[in-house]
């Protein structure tokens, strides 16, 4: 479980999507402290909440505790070769990196409540980031252990998967306006290779699935 929920963790930390929004808040927004710190609620609460609900899905299913039952191996095997031909056509579809690059742009302005909006909404309408939120959720929920452990295990998949927004945020909260160029240029990084850097995370989930769900068979 702890393998499984890391890799997903891993989807939501790879993503450009978390990366870029975190970036251009501290870097062009005329408030970057509250602003930046806001986003980062918003981001980890997001988070948290659809792991969280997810948790108690194979409960309600009934049998999914413990031993998951045949069917959910085969549903894994299948989530996994859809996410990696997902990541094939991704890769050959024209214009991807254009598509995507404008939506960054529009966060630069924003006061700290629309910014933690924003950390919430970043989550909801990227299919993506729900999908590895809510395996999560449903693989901890399966692994059947006491709530101590079931908190932790969300907190740890919450704050690994939204690790590369927070850290630029944090260095901007120590060393300020010191790392601008160089939170600059690694947007810039992320803007220009992000078609790649989406295809090796659609590539990461749709492998974690695929092997998660041939060993359960």
């Amino acid at each position: 479980m702890l393998g499984e929920i890391t890799a997903l963790a891993m989807v939501v930390a790879l993503s450009p999507f978390t990366v870029l929004p975190a970036i251009a808040l501290v870097v062009h927004s005329d408030r970057p402290r509250p602003t930046g710190l806001a986003f980062i609620s918003g981001w980890l609460v997001a988070k948290a909440a659809i792991t969280a609900l997810f948790v108690g899905v194979p409960r309600l299913m009934g049998g999914l505790q413990g031993t998951p039952p045949h069917w959910t191996a085969w549903l894994r095997v299948a989530a996994g070769v859809a996410f990696i031909l997902a990541a094939l056509w991704y890769w050959r579809r024209p214009g991807a990196a254009a598509a995507e690059a404008t939506w960054v742009d529009r966060l630069e302005h924003i006061t700290p409540a629309a910014a933690a909006f924003v950390g919430v909404a970043l989550t909801f309408l990227n299919p993506k980031l729900v999908f590895a939120c809510a395996a999560a959720g449903f693989a901890i929920g399966s692994a059947n252990l006491g709530a101590p452990a079931t908190g932790a295990a969300i907190a740890y998949f919450t704050l690994l998967g939204g690790s590369t927004a927070v850290l630029p945020i944090l260095a901007y909260m120590i060393w300020s306006h010191r790392v601008d160029a160089v939170l600059a240029r690694f947007a810039d990084w992320v803007r220009r290779h992000q078609v790649a850097i989406t295809v090796a995370v659609l590539l990461l989930l749709g492998v974690a699935l695929l092997m998660n769900g041939l060993r359960a068979l």
